[in-house]
């Protein structure tokens, strides 16, 4: 009997793993949304939604929102960076879209947040464990990707794998918005409608 276990945990980790798998995955994740135009006078956002832009004096975070929710399966989207940005940007999900918006999404127990100077954000806006050596501020590609089967967000930068950066059964549920938090000089673009990279499935 344990013989016949393992042998069928073997063929479910193979399946799992098989090419066709993979695709499908890939595939499921493709999403599509924009940026909220309900946002702070002073960050600039380009006539498709997809692009910010944040130059002021003050320091304070100030959060966008996506115009889409989600409440199940599989999401994947991109965030670009501006080689203008001086000060990194907080990015991921939140559960809740009436907050004060002159705040970072991620300060509140509905928001987690991955923070370009390589911490993690969640319930808190000053403090964060520390998730990756790798920074992203003025250039790269990182990949946001939410599974809300698992309950889990993991992320990508260039195409490479980060890994999971939050597991939460908060995440298996919705709605759940895309967010970004952008302080000071910052700014970034959107990417929707891509497959997510092979090696979040692999």
């Amino acid at each position: 009997m344990k013989e016949v276990d393992e042998e069928l945990g073997v063929l479910a980790k193979l399946e799992y793993m098989s090419p066709t798998f993979v695709i499908q995955q890939r595939k499921q994740a493709i999403t599509h949304f924009a940026w909220d135009p309900k946002r702070s006078d002073v960050i600039e956002m380009t006539p498709n939604r997809r692009g910010l832009f944040l130059k002021e004096e003050q320091y304070v975070f100030r959060s966008v929102i996506g115009d889409k929710c989600f409440f199940e399966g599989i999401h994947y989207w991109e965030i670009i960076a501006d080689a203008r940005t001086e000060n990194e940007l907080k990015i991921g999900v939140c559960k809740n879209k009436e907050f004060d918006l002159k705040t970072a999404f991620c300060d509140y127990s509905f928001g987690w947040a991955y923070y370009g100077n390589g911490q993690l954000r969640h319930c808190d806006g000053a403090n964060g464990q520390m998730f990756s050596k790798t920074q992203f501020k003025k250039e790269g590609v990182l990949g946001v990707l939410l599974d809300m089967t698992k309950g889990t967000i993991a992320l990508s930068l260039n195409e490479t794998c980060l890994g999971v950066a939050f597991e939460d059964e908060e995440l298996k549920s919705g709605p759940i918005w895309p967010a970004v938090a952008l302080l000071h000089v910052a700014g970034c673009s959107l990417v929707t409608g891509k497959a997510a990279p092979a090696c979040f499935f692999t």
